[in-house]
């Protein structure tokens, strides 16, 4: 009996024994499988992590198409003079391989190889450019230029700002484009503190003068109260005598007053400003005063009729703080005394 019963405790120890070495086998080899499958999980975290320091850049652009870019550009080709202005303002100068032959600001423009959407494609696809910008003119106007170079893998995309309010956005646009996100800021920054400056001298003016701002001649076009040009009248203080512009597209930056209007009000425009460039070519301060019925504008009496850069105040670049400064020194003098 006792024999019986000890082979049974010595039978119960064994088989415990045993069951405690497979089960501590089996322990190791999930360990393993679970050490495995440990790795396998932080290896797929950092693939994701890894995924996410790749910024991919992704925004709908002026003509609602989606832009998908993994990388920024480094071969650009600008084909819009404010686009090529501030990509130099950026810093690009190495990257953009090519600008609109329109383009003369900066000097550095003229060291660049200049292109034209009415051109074969071809001589664009040649340059081999990552990048090519262009404004909504010229994608509703020219579609197969456009599609031609989609077609060969180019990312072609348009930008093109009426609002002053939508400047921001359009310069951080351009800012990610161009892994030049950091720099858009700055320039902003730096931009927005010297209107701010502008601002503050505005808030000195106890009586503001009422301007006509003429944006072209033909049929007396001028601005829109939400463009560059009709922001800027608000920003240094002014009074614009043509509030009351009717503005029927949103897109419009400018609008016909008409001739019969502005004489209405000729008693009461304290200063007449006319832009010169490419909307209004001919203009001259002796052309404004022999314009029939202009001897009886206020302004046109007075002597206060000025003609500034259309480059420096309806275009939407960072020079138009610069413009806006100039502006004020037109209207108030006596605020830079």
């Amino acid at each position: 009996m006792k024999k019986k019963l000890a082979f049974s405790i010595v039978l119960m120890v064994t088989m415990i024994f045993l069951l405690s070495a497979c089960g501590n086998g089996g322990t190791s080899d999930t360990g393993k499988s679970n050490n495995t499958k440990e790795v396998s999980v932080k290896d797929n975290v950092n693939k994701n992590i890894n995924n996410d320091n790749v910024k991919v850049i992704k925004f709908v652009d002026d003509m609602g198409k989606e832009v998908v870019m993994k990388q920024p550009a480094k071969r650009i080709i600008s084909l819009y003079s404010a686009h090529t202005e501030n990509l130099f303002a950026l810093g690009l100068d190495k990257e953009i391989i090519g600008v609109s032959k329109s383009d003369r600001f900066p000097e550095a423009v003229k060291t660049k190889k200049a292109y034209s959407f009415k051109d074969d494609p071809e001589t664009i696809i040649a340059a081999k450019p990552d990048l090519v910008l262009i404004r909504t003119m010229i994608a509703k106007g020219y579609p197969d230029f456009v599609k031609a170079l989609e077609n060969a893998g180019i990312n072609v995309v348009t930008l093109y700002v009426t609002d002053f309010n939508d400047f921001d956005d359009y310069i951080n646009k351009l800012g990610m484009l161009t892994g030049k996100e950091k720099e858009a800021k700055e320039k902003l920054k730096e931009f927005h503190k010297t209107i701010d400056e502008i601002k503050a001298k505005a808030e000195k003016i106890t009586k503001k003068k009422k301007v006509y701002f003429e944006s072209r001649k033909k049929n007396y076009q001028t601005a829109t109260p939400n463009s560059f040009a009709g922001t800027a009248l608000k920003l240094v203080g002014a009074e614009n005598i043509a509030s009351d512009l009717e503005v029927s597209k949103k897109s419009s930056t400018v609008v016909s007053y008409g001739e019969e209007k502005l004489l209405s009000k000729a008693n009461d425009i304290d200063v007449f400003v006319a832009q010169k460039g490419v909307m209004n070519k001919t203009v001259s301060i002796d052309e404004i005063k022999s314009r029939p019925g202009f001897d009886k504008i206020k302004a046109v009496k007075n002597g206060d009729i000025y003609i500034i850069d259309e480059k420096l105040i309806s275009a939407s670049n960072f020079r138009f703080a610069e413009g806006l400064k100039l502006l004020q020194k037109m209207i108030y003098p006596e605020l830079y005394k």
